[in-house]
Parts: structure tokens; C-alpha cells; sequence
């Protein structure tokens, strides 16, 4: 089912960790493995609303982490070939070591992707690394885990519908403690197709806690025509309306979404296709 290569490199400073469908991968946290795992293979939240992909096709994975959507990219569609950028340093050398076997798929790009080149500051999280981003702001984050801790303790113990606010935020207070500022570089999409043979982006997905505007901004006029879907979970209501009326502007169809684990939040999905 899956392609095994022997990897001489040494082994990540991480956990080696099986996933439910039996692909060995390289984590930190098993809490946020599977949250991801079950997001990206089981509940597949990025192929919604008329996001569909065929076989020969280019993706960009903007925020990959660990690289799970890559992975479900390159398992699923054998000849894709599929750009996964991460700025973070402890997360892209387990994301570089889990793409490793496929590696005539998987390009890995260290940095994130933003409305210029340059650097810029990033908060990473080591007890939750799916909120390091660029534009962290510890309390916005704090009350945005506490509501998705919250929505899961209900779905898993419905006889209690109303779980303690004050241990919730505590718990997520620690999950989301330790955190460190690195400088880490950035580049824009453009920049990328300039320097490369790329003349289409079948799918964009951008999940990049609350840099996806400024991933948008760095887009120039003339590239947009290659871009077929975008889909981005975005962190705020304003940025997601702003985000569907360019999106718009720019000849998608667009929906927007809030997954039943963002409910009492501000996060949404914003699902973009080229009309028929």
C-alpha cells in the first residue's frame, strides 16, 4: 500500500508513531497527529463543496507541519506532485523525513509564504504546533483551543454538554505553553512559480493561523489564471469575508464553512473552484 525506501539518513528528534491506516510517520504530540489525521484521511475537510482532484496534478500544501495532507496527496494520487512549505525548523525536519520515500512527489520548502520575500517572526508552540503561525496572539489562541476542546469533550461525553470553563482553559493554557520565537524566511506564491516550471496549481491549500490574507496578497495579477482551487482555514470573520470577495473578484466560486469542531469560534474553511 505503501512505498518503503531505505532511508540512511538518522531518524528526527520525534516520536515514531503508527497512524490508523498503518503509515508510520514522525510526530511530536499524538493529540495533534490525530486531530490532523482524522481532519485531513477520515473527515477529508479540504475535498468539500466541489474540491476535486484527477491524477496528474500540483499541489500546494502551505502550512504542512508533520505533512500528513501531503502524504494523503501523494497516497491518493500517485503521480501528483505536491510543494509542501513549513517555516518552523522541529517541524520541517519530520515533515522532510516523512515525505523522504516520496520524494519524486514532495518538494519541501523552508519557509512560509506571505505577500513578500523576506523574514519574519514565529511563535511556535512545541505542546500544540498547529497554532505556530506568524501572527500569534496567546490569548486570541488560548480562547480559540478552549472552544475546540470544548465542542470534542461534548461530542465524547453528551451527558455532560457544558464542561468546566475554568479547567478547559487551564488545559489549553498549558497545551499552548513553552512557546518560542523564531525567525524564520518567507516567500510569496508568485515568487515560487517564477522560479520554477509550475504552470498550474490544481489545489492551494493554505492553513497558516491567520497568515492566509497575506499568503493571498502574494499572488500577482498575472498568476492567478493558474491557480484552479483554493481552500483556506481562516481565523477570523473579517478575513474570511475578505478573503470570498477576492476570491470572487478573481473568478471562483466560493463557500464558506465552519467544521462542528470550530463551532464557538471565529475559524472557517473558505472553499474556492473555477466554475464549470
Amino acid at each position: 500500500m505503501y512505498r518503503n525506501t531505505t532511508n540512511d539518513n538518522p531518524p528526527p528528534r520525534g516520536d515514531r508513531y503508527t497512524l490508523p491506516n498503518g503509515l508510520p510517520v514522525y510526530h511530536i504530540n499524538k493529540h495533534e497527529t490525530d486531530f490532523a489525521y482524522k481532519e485531513i484521511f477520515q473527515d477529508e475537510v479540504y475535498f468539500k463543496h466541489g474540491i476535486t482532484l484527477g491524477g496528474n496534478v500540483c499541489v500546494f500544501d502551505v502550512g504542512a507541519n508533520i505533512g500528513l495532507f501531503s502524504l494523503y496527496i501523494v497516497l491518493k494520487y500517485p503521480t501528483a506532485r505536491v510543494y509542501a512549505f513549513e517555516p518552523a525548523p522541529s517541524l520541517l525536519e519530520l515533515l522532510s523525513y516523512n515525505v523522504e520515500p516520496y520524494g519524486n512527489n514532495v518538494t519541501v520548502y523552508p519557509c512560509g509564504l506571505s505577500d513578500k520575500n523576506g523574514e519574519a517572526d514565529f511563535t511556535y508552540y512545541p505542546n500544540y504546533s498547529i497554532m505556530s503561525g506568524f501572527h500569534a496572539e496567546p490569548d486570541a489562541d488560548i480562547e480559540t483551543l478552549s472552544a475546540g476542546i470544548r465542542n470534542q469533550l461534548r461530542k465524547e461525553g453528551p451527558e455532560d454538554p457544558h464542561p468546566n470553563a475554568e479547567l478547559v482553559r487551564a488545559l489549553s493554557k498549558t497545551k499552548l505553553s513553552g512557546r518560542k520565537t523564531i525567525t524564520c524566511k518567507l516567500r510569496t506564491v508568485s515568487s515560487v512559480l517564477r522560479d520554477t516550471s509550475i504552470d498550474r496549481i490544481d489545489l492551494l491549500k493554505i492553513d497558516t493561523e491567520k497568515s492566509e490574507p497575506s499568503v493571498i496578497a502574494g499572488i500577482e495579477n498575472e498568476d492567478w489564471p493558474r491557480i484552479k482551487q483554493i481552500v483556506a482555514e481562516v481565523h477570523s470573520r473579517e478575513a474570511t469575508n475578505v478573503i470570498a470577495r477576492i476570491l470572487q473578484e478573481r473568478g471562483f466560486r466560493t463557500v464558506v464553512d465552519q467544521d462542528d469542531q470550530f463551532a464557538n469560534s471565529q475559524v472557517a474553511n473558505v472553499y474556492a473552484t473555477r466554475p464549470k
